[in-house]
Parts: C-alpha cells; sequence; structure tokens
C-alpha cells in the first residue's frame, strides 16, 4: 500500500507501467476491476501487482526492483524515509544505490526450490533467519543450521535415499552429498583436477558442518547455561552465508540431476 501511495503521487500512468513491464511483469486482465483501488494511477499498480505469485522469490524480487524505482522518484525527506521504514519492518533495507537488500526473498532467491515436493520447511528457516539476522544473531545462527539439516533431509527424500530423522548434521551432510555425488569419496581418481575438487567439497562439507557448531555454541534453543558476549550480526551473516552458499549447491546439483 505504502509503495501504491508512492507510485500514485510520484510518478504517472505510463512510467508505473514501464517499471513493471521493465521487470517482464503482465498486467491482469481489466474484466475484474472491484477490487482495484480508485484511480488511475492506483488501478494501475493493482492490475500488475496482481499476477504476482508471492510465495514465489524470483517473482518477489522482480516486484522489489519495480520498488526500487518508485523509491527513486520520491524527494529526499519523510516520504522516503517512510518507504524505507516499512521495509525495514520487513527486513529489508536500501543501501546507497537504492538498491533494495535483504528479507527472506533475496535470500530466497538464490536458492533453486523448484524441484522440491514441498519446500515449505525452507521457507520456514529463511523467514526466521531473514526476521532475526541484524536483531538477533543467535537465533539467525540457530536458524542457519536448521535450513542445512532440513534442505539434506529434503534432497535425500526427493532422491529416494533413507535417513534418520534423528541423525546429526554431520552424518546428514555426508548422506546427502555422497547421494549427490558431491561427496569428496564419490569422485573418480582419473578425473581431471580431482584433488582439488576434493579439498573443495571436503571444506563444502566443514563449512556446513561447522554452522552446526557455531549454533550449539550460541545458539538459543541449545540449553546454554551462560549469556552470549559479544555476538554481533556479522557473526549472522557469516553463519547464513555459510549455510545459503551449501544449501544452494546441494539444490543446483538436485535440479541438474532431476532434468538430465
Amino acid at each position: 500500500s505504502a509503495f501504491r501511495e508512492a507510485a500514485s503521487d510520484c510518478g504517472v500512468v505510463r512510467q508505473i507501467e514501464r517499471a513493471f513491464e521493465d521487470e517482464g511483469i503482465d498486467a491482469a486482465a481489466d474484466e475484474d476491476r472491484a477490487w482495484y483501488a480508485p484511480g488511475q494511477r492506483r488501478g494501475t499498480f493493482d492490475r500488475y501487482t496482481a499476477t504476482t505469485d508471492w510465495s514465489d522469490p524470483a517473482q518477489v524480487r522482480r516486484v522489489l526492483n519495480v520498488f526500487e524505482q518508485i523509491h527513486s522518484w520520491t524527494i529526499e525527506g519523510d516520504y522516503r524515509d517512510s518507504l524505507v521504514r516499512h521495509l525495514r519492518r520487513d527486513g529489508y533495507d536500501v543501501d546507497e544505490s537504492g538498491r533494495i537488500r535483504g528479507g527472506s526473498a533475496a535470500t530466497l532467491a538464490d536458492i533453486p526450490l523448484e524441484q522440491l515436493s514441498d519446500p515449505s520447511s525452507i521457507y520456514e528457516h529463511l523467514e526466521r533467519i531473514a526476521a532475526s539476522t541484524d536483531s538477533d544473531p543467535g537465533v539467525a545462527i540457530s536458524g542457519a543450521r536448521a535450513l542445512i539439516e532440513a534442505t539434506t533431509k529434503l534432497v535425500l527424500a526427493e532422491l529416494g535415499e533413507a535417513y534418520d530423522e534423528k541423525a546429526d548434521v554431520p552424518a546428514l551432510v555426508k548422506a546427502a552429498q555422497k547421494a549427490l555425488a558431491l561427496h569428496p569419496d564419490s569422485l573418480a581418481p582419473t578425473r581431471p583436477g580431482v584433488e582439488i575438487t576434493k579439498r573443495i567439497l571436503s571444506n563444502l562439507s566443514q563449512l556446513a558442518i561447522g554452522v552446526a557448531e557455531l549454533r550449539n555454541q550460541y545458539g538459543p534453543d541449545h540449553g546454554r547455561t551462560t549469556a552470549v558476549v559479544g555476538l554481533r550480526p556479522r557473526h549472522a551473516h557469516l553463519a547464513v552465508g555459510a549455510a545459503t552458499t551449501y544449501c544452494r549447491m546441494l539444490l543446483e546439483t538436485l535440479a541438474a540431476r532431476t532434468s538430465a
């Protein structure tokens, strides 16, 4: 609603249309106009956002790109600051270049989920991470570990591989990477660059395991008996970045295998 008002107050109809069309977003048909906001500019905005699937991270990212354009139309001061406050409330921010960053949509856009039968748990963990990375680093670190665990289990399930629901993260990491032929032991010894590839894959495993160990040290849901001192958002950024890198690699490999 805030960006619709900004588009209406600071843009013209063709400008609004072009902002959406430049992102490949189509407008809804004119037939069902009953619920559109009154006014040509507001109605135009609604016709384009009506076609957005808000559960699809790629589509959300495209709408955020439109919002960046609308944000640039506003004049410095209270109006622009109000839009930034709305974004920050939902876990986003605007950098110096006007780029909207953060939030679960940005994180989701990096991770392919289309091939999963039920990615709802991944969405849940990413929402938790997005809401807490800067405000509660301990919760974000715990969410990063949970994201890795959920991803490995979903990969194994998609490949029809049995796994122990109570298995720890190192065991799940090993099983998932073996199932995807991403484990160092899965590589043919004569493969070009095999030693370098083995080292990278071994480091990839350690990346995921390290996030789990970090959660054991700092996560709020692991029964700590002393308060955490010195934990900052940068520590959460490290854990979340490592977890999303690891999960993206697994899911991209799964997507490549299932589409082959």
